[in-house]
């Protein structure tokens, strides 16, 4: 029986009792309330009082019923007690069914007792104004949280006890969950519903409890069921001990008429394999004694044969008496006996500091890197074999599985560098804008990078002069947000002249770029080339943005850009030098020494951080020595071309004297300028290109146009 159920049903009527007497209280029917309250009460008291005396009786009965299983689980051992204890504990268990439908028709009669008292309860509360909807439903969400809790706990039991019914038991707790929810939403639209009559309220609030308590008990009768099933299949799979002893005996029966008949053949085999085997026996220990002189002289052979292994797993070393040779094999004895590398000698050669040795690598069960090779003090051991006036360190040859190792022994006087040895380190200035112009066609986005002073301005005054002279067709933007300070060096025309127009010929610039993706350009054949200088100061992170997301894709529209900044800003001003490498990128000067500290982040090859970095060093030294008798314009610059995993180093030409010269293609003032030049005339719309225009008054020191074409305005 579950007391738990039955206490808390006694507790809901109880107080469904006292809560009626409470509220009586205000209401007409006083007279009733003290009576409600305290027949609730005391019945709350002695229903506790019985519930808790029955549980006790009911315990015994329990530990009882336990102690008898635990003593069923001892008697197993044969197969005629295990028979009569499962039939007992099918017997026990339908006594167990039995009365859980006693406590279910009691707990039935209960329901129809207390549903007939609450009816009567909602007689005198007909005209009740109020009613206390919380601890209804409380009331109604504990019930039902009691009768989820008591299954919960009861079906593991029931698996752990009998793990066939694990499938009926999953079965029916989906149902009764399934019908909890239904319960719960129920519970829920009476909370949800505080118009309720009381009549309605109670009539609700019974129907519920009776549904919490039939829907507990129905679930409980079926598992009880299911467990019962099982133990009736059981028993029907279950021999009886009458046909299994006949069984026995006929099993005796035919092992003993066979067993003399089995021990006669057994002797006749034994017989034939003890003359068989004394035979044998002769035989294999006179080949017994042959095989044992062939062992003896193999294992002779493979003691020498690992002698002479033993010998050629040995480091190849060195021939000679020199001192390279007896530092190289001091050397290969080192890294052998101490760290387990074998490095086979190849050569050794003498240099001008002192002499190089050669080893190879291809012997050892792993690839041996140089880090290995050169890793904690053993460069300082190296240097104490050998005398070294360095620390030497292992170089790996780019060509083969072999490792080189330079000895120092004196040092030698330092040759200065020439500019023929210079030219053969870099491209000569000649070539400088035909270089650059490949870069450029293969990437779009030319960035320019160097400090201030650098010779940006220079370097790209010496590519447009390349451009407009050997570029076809191209229309060149050229914007000078600083125009006319002390280091404006163009003397060319310009489209942009300060911050403001700059920012608006940007604007212009992606705006055609968006046009001629929807085709909806006026000039789509028009190739376009924006310059724009000071990129990083001027322009605002939100108009960075606008360029990256069109550095790339411009190639497929006729159009390419020239940003000129400063590299030292590339990470403070908006872009990060990952994003680089969707452009061609131009490195000058101490920009170069920038680059090569965030090598790794543009994923520079170990080549281009070996060589670059050597050549810069000879070549920057060369050029600021003798940039110190030259003057500024004259001076020797440097450029490094970067796109992906191909460089190159160039000079840059000097400074261009005078104005650049449009031939075939234009340096423009504004855009489209370019076809009214081909027409004799000076000024096209800037919107649409063309030269039908008009002049249109003044807005201050600009002239206003009107074009014919498009019906635009505009200020040049």
């Amino acid at each position: 029986m579950n007391f738990q159920v039955l206490r808390n049903s006694f507790i809901v009527g109880s107080l469904g009792v006292s809560f009626t007497g409470f509220i009586a209280l205000f209401t007409p029917y006083q007279q009733f309330s003290q009576f409600l309250i305290s027949s609730g009460l005391g019945s709350l008291g002695a229903s506790n009082l019985a519930i808790v005396s029955s549980q006790k009786i009911s315990n015994k009965k329990r530990n009882k019923l336990l102690a008898e299983i635990d003593s069923l689980r001892t008697e197993t051992n044969s197969f005629a007690s295990m028979l009569a204890d499962k039939h007992k504990l099918l017997v026990s268990a339908d006594e167990e069914i039995e009365k859980q439908h006693q406590d279910i028709s009691n707990l039935l009669a209960l329901s129809t007792q207390l549903e007939t008292e609450l009816k009567a309860t909602k007689e005198l509360l007909n005209d009740t104004q109020s009613i206390n909807f919380e601890t209804a439903v409380t009331t109604l969400r504990e019930s039902l949280e009691t009768a989820q809790s008591q299954i919960n706990s009861l079906i593991p039991y029931l698996v752990k006890k009998f793990p066939d019914v694990r499938n009926n038991c999953t079965e029916l707790l989906n149902q009764f969950n399934h019908d909890c929810k239904q319960l719960s939403a129920q519970i829920g639209v009476i909370s949800d519903n505080s118009s309720l009559s009381n009549e309605d309220l109670i009539a609700a609030c019974i129907a519920i409890q009776h549904e919490i308590i039939l829907k507990g008990s129905s679930i409980k009768a079926k598992l009880y069921k299911a467990a019962c099933d099982h133990l009736q299949k059981q028993l029907y799979n279950v021999i009886p001990i009458t046909e299994h002893e006949e069984k026995l005996t006929k099993l005796r029966e035919y092992f003993l008429g066979n067993i003399k008949a089995i021990q006669a053949e057994f002797g006749q085999v034994a017989d034939g394999v003890i003359s068989a085997y004394k035979q044998d026996f002769s035989e294999v220990v006179n080949d017994g004694l042959a095989q044992s002189q062939e062992l003896e002289t193999l294992q002779n052979q493979i003691l020498s044969l690992n002698g002479k292994l033993q010998d050629l797993s040995k480091p190849l070393q060195f021939v000679g008496t020199s001192e390279s040779a007896r530092v190289g094999n001091s050397i290969i004895n080192y890294y052998s006996s101490k760290l387990g590398i074998t490095l086979d000698a190849i050569d050794f050669s003498s240099t001008s500091e002192g002499y190089k040795l050669l080893f190879h690598l291809s012997r050892n069960n792993r690839f041996i890197p140089c880090d290995q090779l050169n890793d904690g003090n053993n460069p300082d051991k190296i240097k104490e074999l050998s005398g070294s006036l360095n620390s030497p360190k292992f170089t790996q040859s780019e060509r083969g599985n072999y490792v080189s190792l330079e000895i120092e022994l004196r040092k030698m006087e330092k040759k200065s560098a020439t500019i023929e040895d210079i030219r053969r380190l870099i491209e000569p200035s000649n070539k400088f804008g035909e270089i650059v112009s490949r870069y450029h066609q293969n990437k779009p986005t030319l960035r320019v990078m160097t400090r201030t002073g650098g010779g940006k301005g220079i370097a790209v005054k010496n590519l447009l002069h390349h451009y407009i002279n050997h570029w076809e067709g191209w229309e060149l933007w050229l914007s000078d947000p600083q125009h006319g300070s002390f280091e404006d060096y163009w003397n060319c025309p310009k489209i942009a002249k300060s911050p403001t127009q700059a920012a608006n010929i940007l604007d212009t610039f992606i705006e055609e770029f968006n046009d001629r993706k929807e085709n909806q350009s006026f000039n789509p054949d028009i190739p376009v080339m924006g310059i724009f200088d000071e990129t990083d100061k001027t322009f605002d992170k939100k108009q960075k943005a606008g360029i990256s997301q069109i550095w790339t894709e411009i190639r497929h529209r006729k159009m390419k850009l020239i940003l000129i900044g400063q590299s030292s800003e590339v990470g403070k001003n908006g872009w990060t030098w990952d994003e680089m490498n969707n452009c061609g990128l131009m490195f000058i000067g101490d920009a170069i020494g920038t680059a090569i500290k965030h090598a790794d982040d543009m994923g520079w090859s170990s080549e281009m951080k070996n060589k670059i970095p050597s050549i810069y060093a000879k070549v920057s030294e060369f050029f600021n020595s003798q940039n110190a008798d030259i003057l500024v314009k004259n001076h020797y610059r440097l450029a490094l071309l970067v796109d992906g995993m191909k460089y190159d180093f160039v000079e840059i030409p000097t400074a261009l004297e005078g104005g650049l010269t449009n031939n075939k293609s234009w340096l423009v003032s504004s855009p489209w300028q370019s076809k009214a030049i081909k027409e004799g005339q000076n000024i096209a719309c800037v919107h649409c290109g063309s030269v039908n225009i008009k002049k249109n008054g003044k807005s201050g020191d600009k002239q206003r146009y009107s074009c014919n074409s498009c019906s635009k305005s505009f200020s040049v």
